[in-house]
């Protein structure tokens, strides 16, 4: 294929719409309407001679050969962007869209506080969270979909780049007037009782479970969720209880009726990281995202030890 005869435009077009599955929301995403956008899909059709996108009981799904492409599309068109931009990164000037992958929902945390931090100071900067399986993570920072990535990583190829981002032991959580809340939680109380899981990442267990097998013993999942804020009405609804690190033990705390309790065993203390591609390791944008990153986990653990 002669690269001469390569709009560039269609190539940023079909990274929108293997990221939107959807004609519409990806011409917003470049600036094109819908009619222009359908015309240039076929234009990519024509030129990568595939279908590409096709529809599907659930939508707009990829083929085979759109996903293949995808990935090394990315980095190229990434590698574009970082040769083209300016040698320094001024956060208040900048118009650009990063993307975080996160593993667990510990990192309500910190996002809120980078949040804020970013509207202050970087207006323009658009922030694009998601959630997946640890494979689906690292697939992404390794594709580019993702420019950091936050969770509890071990035993990573030397291609990603990683630090510490914090620590933190663990508590039960449960709804303010709970029964098990009026006195000093048991092992055999805590273990009778009906759990709520929470996992982003879909798996079945976390550190408190890894802790308990270690002596044993298991508790009764009998919810699984993904998302914290679903978790927290459910908590305050039924006689569920959770166990979470004691940072979102607080956020819960903090936003229903709900209350915080000691485990009556020992858990280890949960360490989270922070992942990157080792390609990004100089680019200026990424690097001031990790540093805001390690800077507000600081402060949170800062402010925790003078409690």
């Amino acid at each position: 294929m002669n690269l001469r005869s390569i709009d560039l435009n269609l190539l940023v077009l079909f990274d929108a719409l293997i990221e939107m599955r959807s004609v519409r929301r990806a011409g917003e995403r470049v600036g094109l309407s819908q009619s222009a956008t359908s015309h240039a899909l076929d234009r990519l059709r024509k030129l990568l001679g595939d279908e590409l996108l096709v529809r599907t009981a659930s939508g707009m799904e990829p083929t085979p050969r759109a996903l293949s492409l995808a990935g090394p599309l990315r980095l190229a068109l990434q590698d574009i962007q970082t040769a083209l931009a300016p040698d320094r990164f001024e956060p208040a000037e900048a118009e650009i869209g990063l993307t975080i992958a996160v593993e667990t929902h510990e990192t309500i945390v910190v996002l809120p506080l980078l949040v804020e931090e970013v509207r202050r100071e970087a207006p323009g900067i658009v922030l694009t969270v998601r959630s997946g399986s640890l494979e689906d993570i690292l697939n992404g920072v390794d594709q580019g979909r993702a420019d950091i990535a936050i969770g509890v990583f071990k035993g990573l190829p030397d291609r990603f780049m990683t630090c510490r981002l914090l620590s933190d032991d663990h508590a039960c959580v449960m709804r303010a007037d709970h029964p098990l809340g009026r006195s000093p939680l048991s092992l055999k109380r805590y273990l009778d009782a009906p759990h709520l899981l929470i996992s982003m990442s879909g798996g079945t267990a976390n550190a408190v479970d890894d802790a308990l097998a270690e002596q044993g013993l298991r508790r009764r999942i009998v919810m699984q969720m993904p998302h914290g804020l679903a978790a927290v009405i459910a908590l305050t609804r039924s006689d569920m209880i959770t166990s979470v690190t004691r940072g979102v033990a607080r956020v819960f705390a903090a936003t229903a009726p709900a209350v915080a309790m000691d485990l009556p065993f020992r858990v280890p203390a949960s360490t989270f990281r922070l992942v990157w591609n080792r390609r990004f390791q100089a680019d200026p944008a990424r690097t001031w995202l990790r540093r805001k990153l390690v800077a507000i986990a600081a402060a949170v653990e800062a402010a925790r030890d003078d409690h």
